[in-house]
């Protein structure tokens, strides 16, 4: 099997194989950090990372300009450090890492800057660009809704808990602040893809008197795609996993590099034919679309709405009931395992 992408959604896909896996990336294990690595603790110790753990949140605060509202996590969150994370999860695969740009493919013929790259079974957990599923010729839809985000990190103590603000200078979207142990994680989020985000980044950063160091980020791509196509298994934000509203990809990504690599063995093991192995995958997804659709238009309503009435409306949904229902929905995005009992026409073994 072949993995185009090391990050998040590539790992979990290749700790869930136990036959030969050749994992591919253009940064070595751990380098190249876009994400601000926030997620639940359940998901990192899924993942064996556990010992990356830089602190552990129990709360969001959404900030506006004259507002601010606590919402009580159902489940801890933490920060983590990306290169221990990767490294501790690739550890637990039995991949093989060639280091090398993924340029395109043939068939199942994975064309790299090293080289061609054989696989029988192919997972695109490359990002917004799907650099297996897209291309000049193919009809893959490479781009849905795509938000961009840029943040650095400094030295700085924070109060607890994940921090998401709604201000002036990025009207278009928002900005946050993540506190890790003694740092702090700042950045701003545009919905509308704008990338030209430093001077709001900066802007943003005087309100607590502090510098931008080293500044990283990208696009993040919502809005579900096809799982599957041409006979590629695609996971993460080269799928459209990414989701609308947060900007929240690490737990989707995992959870869906977990199905992809379960479906893969079920493959390998001749419980699952490949044409079967995609309806399960595509069924898995699908059935996450009118929640995502949900948050594409709660997105939609953010760029409306004026910063009073999103201040108003994030109190409202802190009480006990409206919170408790928003996150048992949203907490439960590509969460649920792929069973057999809920598909009992792929149930039957091949022979």
């Amino acid at each position: 099997m072949v993995v185009a992408g090391a990050s998040f959604a590539g790992l979990a896909a290749a700790q869930r194989v136990h036959g030969r896996v050749a994992l591919i990336d253009k940064d070595p294990i751990g380098a190249g950090v876009t994400s601000a690595c926030g997620a639940p603790v359940s998901i990192v110790k899924a993942m064996g990372a556990e010992s990356s753990i830089q602190q552990i949140h129990d709360h969001l605060v959404i900030h506006t300009e004259r507002s601010r509202a606590v919402w009580p996590l159902p489940e801890s969150f933490c920060t983590f450090d990306y290169k221990a994370f990767c490294e501790l999860a690739f550890a637990r695969t039995r991949a093989e890492f060639i280091h090398a740009t993924v340029l395109g493919r043939s068939g199942s013929t994975v064309r790299t800057s090293g080289g061609d790259v054989q696989g029988r079974f192919l997972i695109d957990a490359t990002g917004w660009r799907a650099a297996l599923a897209a291309g000049p010729a193919s009809p893959y839809v490479n781009r849905r809704w795509m938000a961009f985000g840029i943040e650095t990190e400094v030295e700085r103590e924070f109060e607890p808990g994940l921090h998401f603000y709604f201000l002036p200078e990025i009207r278009d979207g928002y900005a946050w602040a993540f506190p890790c142990d003694g740092r702090v994680r700042l950045g701003v989020l545009s919905y509308l893809g704008r990338s030209k985000l430093h001077h709001a980044l900066d802007n943003f950063l005087d309100r607590f008197g502090v510098s931008a160091e080293r500044v990283h980020g990208g696009f993040l791509a919502s809005g579900l795609r096809a799982p599957v196509f041409d006979g590629v298994f695609v996971t993460g934000d080269a799928a459209g996993q990414c989701l609308p509203v947060t900007g929240e990809g690490i737990r989707t990504a995992a959870s869906a590099g977990f199905a992809c690599g379960d479906l893969v063995q079920r493959m390998l093991d001749g419980i699952l034919t490949p044409d079967e192995a995609a309806v399960a995958y595509a069924r898995l997804v699908a059935g996450e679309r009118r929640r995502v659709r949900a948050l594409l238009w709660t997105n939609i309503a953010l760029l409306l709405f004026p910063q009073s009435l999103i201040g108003e409306a994030a109190r409202l949904f802190g009480r006990p009931g409206p919170l408790r229902f928003f996150m048992h929905h949203y907490l439960g995005i590509l969460r649920q395992p792929i069973s057999w009992d809920t598909l009992p026409e792929l149930s039957t073994r091949v022979s």
